[in-house]
């Protein structure tokens, strides 16, 4: 996973929903992947372009952002892979103790 730039996202759903997942899939030809993949890509579109056309994301707001992000995490870098924020957690309190 981690030489092709992706990471995992495991997403629990009712049973009654993975079955319109998979109809809906069907219908399109694609796999219930792709075509949650493409759900999540188009949804997320529409908000960004509403907040971007709104203003929401001003200069202030960004500055906020970063300092909260600073304040959470210091000089940690983030990457997209949560099993490996886990497993430098984990380092860090092993290492405390």
């Amino acid at each position: 996973m981690k030489g092709n730039n992706k990471s995992r996202f495991t997403l629990d759903m009712t049973p009654e929903l993975r079955t319109r997942l998979k109809i809906a899939a069907a219908r399109k030809g694609v796999t219930m992947r792709q075509y949650s993949l493409s759900a999540i890509e188009q949804q997320l579109e529409r908000e960004e372009a509403g907040v971007l056309a709104s203003g929401a994301f001003s200069q202030e707001t960004v500055e906020k952002a970063k300092t909260l992000q600073k304040s959470v995490f210091g000089k940690r870098r983030l990457t997209d892979e949560s099993t490996e924020l886990i497993h430098q957690d984990r380092e860090e309190r092993v290492s405390q103790l």
